[in-house]
């Protein structure tokens, strides 16, 4: 099939798909880091093997990103629901707790090929679709949306947001059986004082810090101006620390806690945070935070 690129220097027209693994604490508190790492090398070896067995050319891999090309959108799309499948098998494989979901971006348009590289905008904005995806998302962009047979299309989900780039749109294909997917829970984060009191989905990441702009603002001096990020990812909130003087995750009961220096973890179903200062022995959370699931 892609015989004929070996050796070409001119760009073709083709599908690149991107998947990621995200490298979730789960994994790395599992296995222990130098397991983690070579589960990841593994299974990103065992999907381009897959891919290459669905007819893909790899075109780039690494410990947890595989970009495969294809000549037709639907073969492309079919080869994303087969990885996600081999991801899953592979999981439990290593252990039965273990789930990893592989976020996909699938874009349409010309490639530079030039063995072994690849490049191109094509490449980038699948990679692109593929970092906006969260929670094992297929996203796809409009070129490949109008390549695909209309009973495919009528499957796909528009989604639009709006950024400093103006309105940006892509396509969602639900593989078959994701309707069995663990429902998304809410995320409550209030102040002890009241001045905070918000409910968050699982939409879009939650920005926590001293700048204006985040989603939960807390003003004082411990405080960085971009000091977390909460992302559903896995079944899970995830607490990601990017502060100076780091984070102090406490559980429900106040019986454990955790120190975040550029760390992550995931948020249990209640707890405390104690931002930029050491919490000691009597000071007040900044925040306590609940996880729900939504009312029916």
């Amino acid at each position: 099939m892609f015989e004929r690129l070996l050796g070409a220097r001119r760009a073709e027209q083709m599908v690149a798909l991107t998947a990621q693994i995200p490298q979730t604490h789960r994994l790395f508190m599992l296995l222990g880091e130098a397991k983690a790492r070579a589960f990841m090398d593994h299974a990103v070896n065992r999907l381009a093997h897959r891919a290459a067995a669905a007819s893909g050319l790899v075109a780039r891999a690494d410990s947890s990103t595989l970009t495969v090309l294809f000549e037709q959108s639907e073969r492309a799309l079919q080869c994303a629901c087969l990885l996600r499948a081999e991801l899953a098998r592979w999981c439990a494989n290593i252990d039965r707790r273990l789930r990893l979901d592989l976020d996909v971006g699938l874009s349409f348009g010309a490639v530079l090929c030039r063995p072994p590289r690849y490049e191109g905008d094509t490449i980038l904005r699948a990679s692109s679709l593929a970092t906006a995806a969260s929670d094992g998302q297929i996203l796809l962009d409009d070129a490949v949306h109008a390549a695909l047979p209309a009973s495919v299309r009528s499957c796909l989900q528009l989604l639009t947001s709006t950024g400093p780039e103006g309105e940006r749109r892509a396509w969602a294909y639900a593989c078959p059986g994701d309707g069995t997917r663990a429902p998304v829970l809410l995320l409550t984060l209030r102040s002890p004082d009241g001045s905070v009191n918000l409910t968050f989905g699982a939409e879009r990441p939650i920005r926590i810090g001293r700048d204006t702009r985040a989603d939960v603002v807390l003003q004082h001096n411990g405080v960085s101006r971009q000091h977390a990020v909460i992302n559903w990812r896995n079944g899970a909130y995830i607490y990601t620390d990017t502060s100076q003087n780091g984070s102090w995750i406490e559980d429900g009961q106040g019986a454990q806690r955790l120190h975040l220096q550029h760390g992550i973890c995931a948020l249990g179903s209640s707890g405390a945070l104690h931002l930029g200062i050491d919490p000691g022995a009597l000071r007040v959370p900044d925040l306590l935070f609940s996880v729900e699931a939504p009312a029916p």
